[in-house]
């Protein structure tokens, strides 16, 4: 990973950092907020980078990447960790002698869509002491929303992946990288599509995403126009790809085939959850007969 900022870098772990990791595991805060991530001795932090390292060819977590600043200097470190089956958990520690300065804001704002996106999922949760008033800052600044304080004293947040991103990964991920997992993830199992392709769940979505790509080979789509009012979001989408299935009961041609549609999303709480949709099936058809 690598994800630059205006004054940071966030990129994976090294072995070279486990000394600036065990360092900044000693101050005052980490061990009151954090207590399991203090180490013992360098090489017990030489151990856990390692067995870090390992985790990015797993994708199961958990993913913990550096944050440095532009000259290379280890400020700390930012990650995702898997709670249960389908949940994740946004972590991140800025060392004491960079705090007060943002760069906890600046880190967490830009790691957030880059990490959701290649975990496929649409929401993360965050959590901290309630008594920690800085990282409750950091979490409102990003977007985070409070929705309980247990008994122990612990605030839990949850972020959602933004309405424009969701739709274009939609897009992205449903058409042409057929990423059927992320589908499911971001499309309510109670959606309902008010086109005449009629889905009524996430699974009926994939189902006709699944029946296009049997239509159209090294299908790509763009997203010219998105628009955003509230949890509305309106799109124009440019759809290319070649004739190779039964589509309106004309058989595969092998022709090019691009057209334009509209579709229009309402999102709730980070899953698409109804859509309008407009495909000028005329136009399609005299593509296809021409």
């Amino acid at each position: 990973m690598r994800i630059e900022t205006d004054r940071l870098l966030i990129t994976d772990l090294n072995n070279s950092m486990a000394k600036s990791i065990y360092e900044e595991s000693q101050d005052e805060e980490n061990r009151r907020f954090l207590s399991d991530e203090v180490f013992d001795s360098l090489e017990d932090a030489k151990k856990r980078v390692e067995y870090l390292i390992g985790c990015y060819s797993t994708s199961i977590g958990p993913l913990v990447y550096a944050v440095l600043s532009k000259d290379g200097t280890f400020v700390g470190h930012i990650q995702a960790v898997p709670l249960n089956g389908c949940d994740w958990e946004i972590g991140y520690h800025i060392g004491h002698r960079y705090r007060g300065q943002g760069y906890a804001t600046e880190a967490l704002s830009a790691f957030l869509p880059v990490i959701m996106k290649k975990l496929n999922i649409t929401e993360i949760k965050g959590a901290c002491d309630e008594n920690n008033e800085a990282s409750k800052i950091v979490m409102e600044k990003c977007g985070f929303v409070c929705i309980s304080q247990t008994k122990e004293k612990k605030a839990n947040y949850v972020y959602y992946l933004s309405p424009k991103d969701i739709v274009v990964k939609f897009f992205e991920d449903g058409y042409t990288n057929h990423n059927y997992d992320f589908i499911m993830n971001s499309v309510s199992d109670t959606y309902i599509d008010h086109s005449p392709a009629g889905a009524r769940s996430n699974r009926d979505a994939v189902g006709i995403l699944k029946i296009v790509a049997g239509q159209f080979s090294s299908l790509t789509v763009k997203v010219l126009d998105v628009f955003v009012e509230g949890d509305m979001v309106a799109s124009r989408v440019l759809y290319d790809g070649i004739h190779s299935g039964t589509c309106m009961g004309v058989p595969a041609t092998g022709k090019r085939i691009i057209f334009e549609a509209l579709e229009n999303f309402r999102i709730e709480k980070g899953k698409i959850v109804e859509s309008w949709g407009y495909w000028p099936d005329k136009d399609i058809e005299q593509k296809l007969n021409a």
